[in-house]
């Protein structure tokens, strides 16, 4: 499971989140920054989105990779 880890007002989230379901991937899309902050930082990612995948965290330029 895809879990996508967003700020309200955040382009690059729902950027991402359109990405996701152009695609067809099911996704969980968390929209909380207190849990954000949470993954964030014990991934030392510093911008929104986070996603979690496969047990990994990403920054949305790493994960995009991932699914290329």
């Amino acid at each position: 499971m895809i879990r996508v880890y967003s700020k309200e007002d955040c382009a690059k989230c729902k950027n991402l989140k359109s990405i996701l379901e152009g695609k067809g991937l099911d996704f969980e899309y968390i929209e909380d920054k207190k849990q954000l902050m949470i993954v964030a930082s014990k991934a030392r990612i510093m911008s929104a989105p986070v996603i979690e995948y496969q047990e990994k965290v990403y920054s949305m330029d790493d994960f995009l990779k991932v699914i290329a």
